[in-house]
């Protein structure tokens, strides 16, 4: 990527919807001069931002949206602990090095926390925490070696936190998972902690929706890159119509939302704002059921990689096409700078926060915990 003056990072949302006239083929361009944003597209059906309109959509989206800490606070009055997950459409984006630091981070603040590896196939996250791979996983759980996951959580090196590993998972782990994902969180739910963190696999596959979907809070972290942009508006766009495809609805709503997800749908319906509409017009009742659903998907954006303020600037952008398009109030939660630390302390096989606790990384994953709380205000919202 170009990181001189001006920065382009194009999101090409889903080849097989623009093959067939129904994609949000946009860029994201940061001018260096003005530092706005614009969303600007190839298909002449597919929504347009001009520059007024960019700056417009974010200084509205700065001034009037309220922080809403109300949701995160009240989750704590819930039976249970409170269950988050951090996905991000694709590997490579700092999954694990999130989850990690961030169950730790919570731990140090006198939290009792449970990390969850469920990058089903590619579990790592026993490396990220410098703890050695675990006698029993989730694949013990799963085929029934083991009753319960508190049977399966290690202890780690760092007081008031615990792992359940994904390290000794079979070949296969997520199609034996699948039927029993209900399952599964109900037993998070039940464990005794404060805070239970889920690290999810790569891409947009169902299961990885489905655990995405069935949590409290999600995070979402993103390279600003064109791929990982891409494929993060796809995740969010699939953890979008899982939540509306659950929904109580007639059969006829049910049979729009269904279509909606075909690319080739022959309602017109090329993104979520479109479906509403349609619905809106065949079912006020159904229609305020989605709304209610829509305005409870709040997942938190942090962009990961940072290395200049033309990066910072994408997560905004991010929000603001997500709040056009999809009717959503994701959440610009944070970012982590480019550092060095990262790859040299997973050599050492020990998190950033232990490893480089003065780090100006370990004091942005700091900052990160406090907006993800509900201490702080996030960058924009």
């Amino acid at each position: 990527m170009d990181r001189s003056g001006s920065s382009i990072v194009e999101k090409h949302v889903d080849n097989d919807e623009e093959q067939n006239d129904s994609s949000l083929e946009s860029s994201l361009e940061t001018d260096s001069s003005s530092k706005s944003i614009i969303l600007s597209s190839k298909d002449s059906a597919a929504p347009v931002l001009d520059v007024e309109v960019s700056n417009q959509l974010l200084k509205e989206a700065e001034k009037n949206t309220p922080l809403k800490n109300s949701d995160t606070q009240s989750s704590k009055a819930k039976a249970g602990p409170r269950i988050w997950a951090v996905g991000g459409g694709k590997g490579g984006v700092g999954k694990s090095l999130i989850s990690a630091n961030f169950s730790l981070k919570m731990a140090q603040r006198g939290r009792k926390v449970v990390a969850i590896d469920l990058d089903l196939g590619g579990s790592n996250l026993h490396t990220c925490l410098g703890v050695a791979p675990p006698k029993y996983g989730v694949g013990d759980w799963v085929q029934g070696r083991k009753s319960d996951l508190e049977t399966i959580m290690s202890p780690t090196p760092y007081p008031g936190l615990a792992i359940i590993s994904g390290s000794t998972d079979p070949l296969k782990i997520d199609l034996m998972l699948k039927d029993q994902i209900d399952e599964l969180f109900t037993q998070l739910r039940a464990l005794d902690a404060d805070e239970v963190v889920v690290d999810l696999g790569a891409g947009s596959h169902q299961t990885t929706i489905d655990f995405f979907n069935h949590v409290d809070e999600g995070i979402l972290s993103i390279l600003p890159e064109p791929t990982s942009v891409e494929n993060a508006y796809r995740f969010i766009k699939a953890a979008f119509f899982g939540r509306l495809k659950k929904a109580d609805v007639p059969r006829g709503i049910a049979e729009v939302i269904e279509a909606g997800t075909d690319p080739n749908n022959i309602l017109g319906i090329k993104t979520p704002s479109d479906l509403m509409m349609i619905v809106e017009r065949m079912d006020p009742n159904a229609y305020e059921e989605l709304h209610t659903i829509v305005k409870h998907f709040k997942p938190h954006i942090v962009i990961n990689q940072v290395r200049t303020p033309v990066d910072i600037d994408v997560g905004r952008a991010i929000c603001s096409v997500c709040r056009r398009y999809f009717g959503l109030d994701v959440q610009y939660s944070g970012y982590l700078d480019y550092d060095s630390t990262v790859w040299k302390a997973i050599r050492n096989r020990k998190p950033v926060l232990k490893e480089f606790p003065l780090s100006p990384l370990s004091g942005r994953i700091d900052r990160l915990t406090s907006v993800l709380l509900g201490e702080e205000k996030g960058m924009f919202r």
